[in-house]
């Protein structure tokens, strides 16, 4: 039994994997080719699986018949270690053969499966089908092994090795009663299409819910996610992960090192998510949808990144439970009920020059009845940055309690240099409702708290004097910040420096005052 899970599992993992997509992945199941076998091998690949007859290995059945290249066995039970155990009304194998002396087979189908754990007590799983289509040799020999002997000694196969054309599973259906907590959890189906060299044009995750109660503390949690939809997954870290099993410090620093070979890459070409929800003590999230991409030059390296625009609502019960309770506390000290919040973004990458580009008005986090920060600049050596960070993680000492280094954080930052930088905050209410929030807390009036704060501002300058900052940059600051307070509009900040700026250039200075207005191109606003 086990053998069989950990090879479903292992399989669903390499759903995190990609390329580009395209027609062949968009194909109806039942459109795609499966290799035709070879009839005068069946009986060879069904006797090297231990399949001739019942029980020969771990698979017992009821019934079997052959046609040609293809075998269905009925009432199948899979034995597993001890209690364990799978039953399935039917496995059939289609396109078998053998192929350098070893057992394959072209698609792989097991329907209505039961499971059976000896560590649930009071539970159950069952799925409605699990199907592979055109494992590759290596994959199919591995499968094949395991169903045929408990014992099997068939390695797993390489991260080089594992593909398909596809990779199904559903109607997945548990439920769970033990101590610990008492639930349910059920997927629709999980689709994973044309995996190859550690990539996969598409998986589908559909139809997804989580209801449990925690038995201790008597919190309930429900989860939903009507679809999830990958492509251009890439799973180059697979093989990190195949090497360093057994060790997690050494699997964890292998990840991350694999990861940052390309930093600017986020490893997909698309993910959509629509109607994602999570309730848990009276506390709510929901997420309408989000759909991600990144576009690719002839090389395949990132050149663009657009999250379409996106919403997600927070919302409190103050009767539904502890975190329901506490959140519609913490809302209500700044006059909400609920929150929503929206955002998109999009930004433009010169691989060859590792620079980033990100324009202020196509960025933007916005607080619903609160204020919208938008953002956007120009900024070199990001990939170089992420690169010089790995150096100050070492997984193996931080386990021992040893810290990051934070020279090497330091040495990073010298990595980045700044073209320019925008920020706006445009107000609808925020301010006002800090203002009342802290006044609240302290017993002042709001009012009077406003005025001293835009006061306190426009004595900046003066403060500032000595300090060797150009006054020209402190004075329009304070004003544009003292103007924001005392009648809230637009606030906008922006750096638009006569020659890039980096960490080490502004730790060398040794005389701030050449960091002037017109140096920076440092400009301070504020609009009613």
């Amino acid at each position: 039994m086990k053998y069989l899970l950990s090879g479903v599992a292992a399989i669903a993992v390499l759903s995190g994997c990609g390329n580009d997509g395209g027609d062949a992945a968009d194909r109806p199941l039942s459109e795609v080719s499966v290799r035709a076998g070879d009839p005068a091998e069946a009986n060879d690949a069904l006797a090297a699986m231990s399949l001739t007859n019942s029980g020969d290995g771990v698979v017992v059945y009821g019934n079997k018949s052959v046609d040609g290249a293809k075998a269905t066995f009925s009432d199948v039970t899979i034995a597993g270690d001890e209690a364990d155990g799978l039953s399935a009304a039917s496995l059939v194998f289609d396109g078998l053969d053998m192929v350098d002396g070893k057992a394959s087979f072209s698609k792989m189908t097991l329907s209505d499966i039961s499971i059976d754990d000896e560590e649930m007590d009071n539970g159950s799983v069952t799925v409605g089908a699990i199907e592979v289509l055109n494992p590759t040799p290596e994959l199919a020999a591995w499968l094949a092994a395991h169903l045929g002997a408990a014992d099997a000694e068939a390695p797993f196969p390489s991260a080089e090795q594992i593909g398909f054309d596809a990779w199904t599973i559903s109607d997945i259906a548990a439920a769970f009663d033990d101590e610990d907590a008492t639930g349910t959890f059920s997927i629709n189906s999980f689709e994973v299409r044309d995996l190859k060299d550690q990539k996969a044009a598409r998986a589908v995750l559909k139809d997804l819910k989580f209801d449990v109660m925690d038995e201790d503390s008597g919190t309930p949690v429900k989860m939903s996610l009507a679809s999830l939809n990958m492509s251009g997954l890439d799973l180059g870290f697979l093989e990190a992960v195949q090497q360093n099993l057994g060790n997690e410090e050494q699997l964890a620093q292998a990840v991350m090192e694999k990861v940052y070979e390309k930093p600017m890459d986020p490893g997909y070409d698309r993910i959509a998510m629509d109607n994602f929800s999570v309730e848990a003590a009276g506390a709510s999230f929901k997420m309408p949808s989000l759909d991600s991409s990144v576009e690719r030059n002839a090389a395949g390296q990132p050149v663009k990144f657009v999250t379409e625009p996106f919403s997600m609502t927070l919302d409190a019960d103050p009767d539904g439970g502890e975190a329901g309770a506490g959140l519609a506390q913490g809302l209500s000290m700044i006059g909400y009920e609920s929150i929503e919040m929206k955002g998109a973004g999009t930004s433009t990458y010169d691989p060859e020059n590792d620079v980033i580009t990100f324009a202020a008005k196509d960025n933007y986090f916005e607080l619903v009845d609160g204020a919208k920060f938008n953002f956007g600049g120009k900024l070199a050596g990001y990939a170089a940055y992420n690169k010089e960070v790995m150096t100050a993680f070492d997984f193996e000492d931080m386990a021992e309690g040893a810290e990051p280094d934070p020279m090497a954080f330091q040495e990073a930052m010298n990595e980045l240099e700044f073209y320019n930088f925008e920020l706006s905050v445009e107000d609808d209410s925020l301010v006002d409702r800090i203002f009342n929030a802290v006044a609240a807390q302290s017993g002042e009036d709001p009012e009077q708290m406003r005025a001293q704060a835009a006061m306190m501002m426009g004595m900046a300058p003066m403060m500032a004097q000595g300090s060797g900052i150009d006054m020209d940059i402190v004075t329009e600051l304070a004003t544009a910040v003292s103007g924001f307070i005392t009648e809230p509009g637009t606030l906008t900040v922006k750096l638009n420096p006569n020659e890039p700026l980096s960490a080490e250039t502004l730790s060398t200075m040794e005389d701030p005052s050449l960091l002037t207005k017109e140096y920076l191109g440092f400009s301070a606003t504020h609009k009613n």
